[in-house]
């Protein structure tokens, strides 16, 4: 039991963020146990190790995590009242902390102290978790990646009775979606993209680990079909166009080797489906949204949101910041019912809430990422950590895809899956760079 101590921390602590993690951020419930739960894994890593573990991956990588890390505890810093009051953005802040007798106090970057407070323990919680996957075995990452499978089945269960129950139960966030599967998550779309990925995880983990191979390509093509399904029924546009990309991704790759008249009555089979899929009013729903693009309400508040982003381009505004930010700057044309948490463009608030720093630290992660894409590009397919970095290089396309759109890393039930995926890609790197790639074999053979 004690070789499994690893084990279980990691699964224990990936299970927390990915069951409690899926709500907004903020002091709920549900937060302060992962917060706590977050604090709890980087005492135990720190006395243990001293996050010695980021050292084995490439050392840009290292670096990225650590920003990540890092980037939201330096905007709380308390500054001069000459620093903080010459930065960008911060005259009407200035002014009413005049009012209240504290203009010349010392202030941090961040114009909202609580949500970068939380950013930060968040960010805390992502590099921890890298560091704790990293110091796993082979086998037992597989079984986290395997567990992760499983978590989002439950997902799909508890979706299904939403679904039958016209949202009302569970809604462990308290919205109320309509008859739309969510699972865990209070936003559908989120749902929609963990079901993409999994399309991904079962294509190049799951299914080879447990089915012989002339019979992959057949259960990859089932579980898509299953997951296209359920994608539908979160009536996400984004999540079906993910899962378009993560189903061709799959597909190309178990059928390289299938004979041509094999192929075509998989396209057979899968027309079928198709067929079926489209006459659904499941379907006619999410087509019609489709169609309604143009008047999509995320493309204005883009559009709302670039004067934040001129404004605050250079240092930040701080992380967590932006539903303050646009609130005080929202014109009277826009105010809608509803509230406006996010820019829907990830990259877009990166600018804002982070400033130049936060788009180094993006540069940094990009760049971490391409000597392990050219190993991964020479290395043959039967190299023992392909299918695992593909799996990586995959799933972190797809966030990147959703997150023109979306904001699917701003919680931790999204960006649990995203540490899945960088792992894949910095293990792979570690053994394929440590010697010659060795011939993968299932462990099932």
């Amino acid at each position: 039991m004690a070789g499994k101590g690893p084990l279980i921390a990691t699964g224990g602590y990936f299970a927390m963020l990915a069951l409690f993690g899926g709500g907004l951020a903020g002091w709920t419930p549900g937060y302060m146990l992962v917060c706590v739960t977050i604090a709890a894994a980087t005492i135990a890593l720190a006395w243990r190790d001293g996050f010695r573990a980021l050292d084995e991956t490439p050392p840009l990588a290292k670096a990225a995590v650590i920003g990540i890390a890092v980037l939201p505890l330096l905007q709380l810093i308390p500054l001069p009242p000459g620093w903080w009051q010459a930065l960008p953005g911060q005259a009407v802040r200035h002014q009413m902390l005049t009012l209240a007798g504290l203009g010349n106090s010392w202030q941090p970057l961040s114009v909202e102290p609580v949500g970068t407070a939380i950013s930060a323990v968040l960010t805390i919680g992502f590099a921890v978790l890298i560091a704790m996957l990293m110091r796993l075995s082979d086998r037992d990452f597989r079984s986290v990646l395997l567990l992760a499978f499983g978590l989002v089945l439950l997902g799909i269960l508890i979706g299904m009775v939403q679904v039958v129950t016209d949202g009302q139960f569970p809604n462990p966030h308290n919205i109320a979606m309509g008859p739309t599967l969510q699972g865990l998550y209070a936003n559908k779309n989120h749902m929609a993209a963990i079901l993409a990925v999994t399309i991904l995880l079962a294509g190049f983990i799951i299914v080879p680990r447990f089915f012989v191979s002339h019979r992959r390509p057949w259960v990859s093509i089932g579980y898509i079909a299953f997951v296209l399904v359920c994608i539908i029924s979160t009536n996400s546009r984004a999540g079906l166009a993910l899962g378009g990309v993560a189903a061709l991704i799959v597909l190309h790759d178990q059928t390289r080797k299938i004979d041509w008249r094999y192929k075509l009555a998989g396209l057979g089979v899968v027309a079928l489906l198709a067929g079926l899929i489209l006459s659904t009013a499941a379907f006619e729903l999410v087509s019609g949204r489709f169609e309604d693009v143009d008047s999509d309400l995320r493309w204005r508040i883009a559009t709302w949101s670039w004067p934040l982003a001129e404004r605050y381009w250079i240092s930040g505004s701080g992380a967590g910041s932006f539903a303050t930010l646009f609130a005080a700057n929202e014109q009277l044309a826009w105010v809608k019912p509803t509230f406006v948490n996010h820019a829907h463009n990830e990259y877009l608030q990166l600018v804002i809430e982070f400033g130049m720093a936060g788009i180094a630290v993006l540069v940094v992660f990009a760049a971490s990422l391409v000597r392990p894409l050219v190993l991964w590009w020479r290395s043959p397919r039967t190299a023992r950590d392909h299918a695992l970095m593909t799996f990586g290089f995959a799933t972190i396309l797809l966030f990147a895809l959703h997150s023109t759109v979306d904001y699917p890393l701003r919680r931790p039930a999204g960006w649990a899956y995203l540490a899945l995926a960088m792992v894949a890609v910095y293990r792979g790197y570690r053994t394929g760079n440590g010697g010659a790639a060795q011939v993968y074999q299932a462990e099932t053979a």
